[in-house]
C-alpha cells in the first residue's frame, strides 16, 4: 500500500515538474563517462550528491528535488545547475524513468554501455547514455511504432507521461 501511495506522489511530482518546467538536470556526473567529475558508479568510487541548487527558487520544489537527488535520480549539470526552466529532453526524461526502476548499475555496466540499439538515430545518442537507452529498449518504455528516441527533442507531457507509467508498472 504505502508502495502504491510513494508511486502516485512521485508521479504527481513528476508531473508537476513536466508541467512547471522544472524536471530538468538528470544528466549523470559519472566518474567514467566522458564528460568526467565526480560521481557514483556501484564499485566502491567515490560518491557526489548535489542536493541544493542556486538556480531553483522554487520553495515548493526545492524538498522534491533534494529528496530524488538524494537517491540519485536526479543530479543536477556539471556547473552545479538544475535549471528548472530548461525543456526536458526526451533522453533525459528515459535517464530518469531507468533510474526510477531501480535498473541504474545495470544502464551504467560496460556491457550494456556497447549495446547494439536499433534505433534510426543512435548515432545520436551520446556514449554514456548508451546503456540507459538499452536497458529501456529491453524494459519496453518505448512505443511498439518507434524507431527513434529523439534524444535532444524535448520531451512532451503525454510521452513523459507514458514513460513513468511503463517504468513504475502503473498500467493498471
Amino acid at each position: 500500500m504505502k508502495r502504491s501511495i510513494a508511486r502516485k506522489l512521485l508521479i504527481v511530482v513528476l508531473a508537476l515538474g513536466m508541467v512547471f518546467g522544472a524536471a530538468g538536470g538528470v544528466l549523470a556526473k559519472g566518474k567514467n563517462d566522458d564528460r568526467g567529475g565526480k560521481g557514483k558508479g556501484n564499485k566502491g568510487k567515490q560518491v557526489e550528491i548535489r542536493m541544493e541548487f542556486d538556480d531553483v527558487p522554487m520553495e515548493w520544489a526545492r524538498k522534491h528535488i533534494a529528496s530524488l537527488a538524494a537517491k540519485q535520480i536526479f543530479q543536477g549539470y556539471d556547473d552545479g545547475t538544475f535549471r528548472p526552466n530548461q525543456p526536458v529532453t526526451r533522453l533525459e526524461a528515459l535517464v530518469t524513468a531507468v533510474r526510477l526502476m531501480g535498473l541504474r548499475e545495470e544502464a551504467e555496466s560496460a556491457e550494456k554501455k556497447t549495446s547494439h540499439l536499433n534505433l534510426k538515430d543512435e548515432k545520436q545518442i551520446a556514449s554514456w547514455a548508451r546503456g540507459y537507452v538499452a536497458v529501456a529498449l529491453e524494459n519496453d518504455l518505448f512505443f511498439e511504432n518507434e524507431s527513434k528516441l529523439q534524444p535532444n527533442k524535448p520531451a512532451d507531457r503525454l510521452w513523459v507521461t507514458t514513460l513513468l507509467v511503463k517504468a513504475l508498472d502503473l498500467d493498471g
